[in-house]
């Protein structure tokens, strides 16, 4: 009997290979997972430290306090008065976003619907949309005085144009043979908005409504500063008046936490709308 015989038969080595492939392929998969969730966590500690550094060089804590006094404040805050402000902030927002965001789809579906108001809403639209809602302060305070309908109008203002564009861009790409295929089948004028336009449009429909997140948001912040009693960008200014930067920082940081929270929600909204959509479907 030879060495071979032995140790038994020999299995060919197109058998083996395929389990190894398997393994570094999906060690590979693996390593990739982890170095995508990191890679946020890489440049957070990069803006950190240079926090640190800067607020080192600057030696005044009043002016720039470092990182590890800024946390100290929020902790601080967290159980005193920075959910009373979270909640004022977010009612201005949801208040002023959702008024925004549906008015401007409204008007896209009735600009997309009938040529004549599309004539008339248009120039009105690329005439104030390039207004910053931070130049309506002065009047908007004049309007509703110190109180909650700055920042809701605010908001309002800065959201409701972002949608109204991509809505109607994206109802100027859908394919017309879609919706005379509907026609032709039957379905009602209603039905087709329903079933065909509003949901081939919808990948512009979420990009709008993400990017009136995102100005809605700024604007909320600039209303609150200057022109409401309560909300995050009322606490920044009443810290302010008392030097306290290092709570200053915390709300800050705290706009900043809680605004890549929304997005974040509105970008899993928009891939579970859009999983049929493989370019759209929770896309940056």
């Amino acid at each position: 009997m030879t060495g071979t015989d032995r140790l038994g038969p020999v299995a060919p080595a197109g058998l083996a290979a395929p389990p190894r492939r398997r393994l570094d392929r999906s060690r590979t998969a693996i390593a990739r997972g982890i170095g995508r969730a990191l890679a946020p966590l890489g440049g957070l500690v990069a803006l950190v430290a240079v926090w640190h550094g800067v607020s080192a060089t600057v030696g005044n804590a009043t002016i720039l306090p470092p990182p590890l006094a800024v946390a100290a404040a929020l902790r601080e805050m967290l159980v005193d008065e920075l959910p009373q402000d979270v909640a004022a902030s977010l009612v201005h927002l949801g208040a002023g976003y959702g008024l925004g965001a549906l008015t401007g789809l409204v008007l896209a579906l009735l600009a997309a619907r009938f040529p004549l108001f599309e004539a008339v809403i248009d120039p009105l639209v690329e005439f104030l949309r390039p207004i910053s809602a931070i130049a309506w302060i002065p009047i908007a305070i004049l309007m509703f005085g110190v109180s909650q309908g700055v920042p809701i109008f605010l908001i309002f203002y800065a959201s409701l144009f972002p949608i109204f564009v991509n809505t109607l861009d994206g109802i100027r790409r859908i394919d017309p043979r879609l919706v005379q295929a509907a026609r032709m089948l039957g379905a009602s004028r209603r039905l087709v908005v329903s079933h065909v336009v509003l949901p081939a449009a919808l990948p512009a429909v979420m990009s709008g409504a993400r990017l009136s997140l995102g100005v809605g948001w700024m604007a909320m912040v600039a209303g609150e500063l200057v022109g409401a009693e309560a909300g995050l960008g009322w606490r920044i200014l009443w810290h302010q008046e008392f030097f306290a930067m290092d709570k200053v920082m915390a709300t800050i940081v705290a706009i900043g936490v809680l605004g890549y929270a929304a997005d974040a929600a509105l970008r899993l909204l928009q891939a579970r709308l859009l999983s049929w959509a493989p370019d759209a479907g929770g896309g940056r």
